[in-house]
């Protein structure tokens, strides 16, 4: 019987592998040699290399030459963006906003002689006095002892609550509540009360010096003690008694009866010379420190009195020596001299608030003399020469001006400084350069003000 076959079970004859020569140590046993084992797969004799040939063979990469090219053009933009907009970022946390201001000014050539007031008077110059007030001591050898009668002095301030000026003439008498009697040394005419502008009354006041009716250190009393006129009670005037009184700003003293000792009039000369310079010295340290802000004060325009102490004993023959040293000087509201210097000096001057850029230009002199070694409080006015070329700056008002440009833009500078006389021209620089207004805030406005010459 015929046998059939399949196609797929025909296949070719796998060839035979030759035999290996038998080895002589093949009959001999072998131990724990290891078995080499033959693959009986039919070698592959077509090009494709087996997996130990391909351990031999470098591998190669292919790249893509465009993607690369690709991926640097995203990164080169990234970092581009990253790095402009950190820039941007930066300036703008970094931005600010100047505003530099160039006032109106002028440097006139002063030498004149003026004339001012106590009191506020239309187109006139006033002042204020400023009073300070020290005492020292200094010990002298002594070469006896003499009777001594001293009446108490001081400075009053009398003061005046109704309309009108009063007049009160030398050794009017001031009582003081315990019914000590003190007198004037000079006239005085006092102002009458004023109405503020809020509307409310001002009294008017004037200092006078006094002293006391008698001798003796009863009289030596403390600041602040409160005094009226008998006189006016006494004859009547009742309306005058209840509008005019007065107060000691400081302690009225130098009141002694008794033995004093005697010192050698020209140790005691030389003494009271060195202690005066002393006070003096120390008193005109105290001007800067306790003034007003805002006002002016010229070391010329010191007026200086000294009060001699009674002596007391220090020790077996040595004597303390004292004295008093009181220093007036007008005070000059700094605007209000300003404005009346350009006035007077600046031909195009058309009002406005004017500023002295440096008081200490000016030399101030007194007309008369005898001013220095007076109390200037007791005078109605004071005559005195200016000389020199002060700087004087027209006010404004910087913070205003930021308010008004706060948010606009940066042109909007031209009409809004056309509101302000006091500025010749302004200038805005803001960063970054990109941002064309003005901060919301006007508080980020940075004001800085510049002069320019007068052409």
């Amino acid at each position: 019987m015929t046998k059939k076959w399949n196609l797929q079970d025909i296949r070719p004859a796998e060839p035979r592998r030759p035999r290996r020569p038998a080895r002589p140590e093949m009959s001999k046993p072998r131990t724990a040699e290891p078995v080499e084992e033959f693959d009986n797969e039919p070698e592959e004799t077509s090009g494709t290399l087996d997996i130990g040939s391909r351990e031999h063979v470098p591998n190669i990469i292919i790249e893509d030459g465009v993607k690369k090219a690709n991926n640097r053009l995203v990164i080169s933009v990234v970092l581009f963006v990253v790095i402009v907009g950190g820039a941007i970022g930066l300036s703008a946390l970094m931005g600010k906003t100047e505003l530099t201001i160039y006032p109106e000014n002028r440097q006139p050539n002063i030498s004149a002689e003026f004339i001012a007031y106590p009191d506020q008077r239309e187109n006139a110059l006033g002042y204020e006095v400023l009073t300070l007030e020290a005492t020292g001591e200094r010990q002298v050898a002594a070469s006896g002892q003499v009777q001594v009668e001293e009446q108490a002095t001081g400075v009053i301030e009398i003061i005046k609550t109704t309309a009108g000026a009063e007049r009160l003439i030398k050794n009017t008498r001031f009582r003081s509540p315990d019914g000590l009697i003190f007198r004037i040394q000079e006239s005085v005419v006092v102002p009458g009360a004023v109405v503020s502008g809020d509307g409310s009354s001002v009294p008017g006041t004037i200092q006078a010096e006094v002293f006391a009716e008698e001798a003796g250190e009863e009289y030596n009393l403390a600041a602040g003690t409160r005094f009226d006129i008998p006189g006016f009670e006494e004859g009547g005037f009742t309306e005058l008694f209840n509008a005019i009184s007065a107060r000691n700003p400081e302690a009225l003293s130098g009141g002694f009866s008794g033995p004093q000792f005697q010192i050698d009039p020209d140790e005691l000369s030389t003494a009271r010379q060195a202690l005066q310079l002393e006070l003096r010295n120390g008193l005109l340290q105290r001007i800067d420190n306790e003034k007003p802000a805002g006002f002016i004060a010229f070391p010329n325009a010191v007026a200086m009195t000294f009060n001699e102490l009674p002596a007391v004993e220090y020790g077996d023959d040595l004597v303390t020596i004292r004295e008093q040293a009181i220093l007036q000087i007008p005070l000059f509201q700094m605007t209000e001299f300003g404005s009346f210097l350009a006035n007077e000096a600046v031909a195009t001057y058309d009002g406005g608030d004017v500023r002295v850029d440096d008081p200490s230009v000016i030399t101030f002199t007194y007309t008369n003399a005898t001013t220095s070694s007076s109390i200037i409080a007791n005078e109605t006015s004071l005559s005195f020469t200016l000389n020199g070329r002060p700087l004087l700056i027209w006010e404004y008002d910087g913070l205003a001006l930021a308010r008004d440009l706060a948010g606009l833009p940066k042109t909007a500078i031209r009409n809004a400084v056309e509101a302000y006389p006091g500025i010749k021209e302004a200038r805005a620089h803001i960063t970054p350069f990109w941002k064309r207004n003005f901060p919301e805030d006007p508080e980020e406005i940075i004001i800085i003000e510049e002069l320019k010459d007068n052409e």
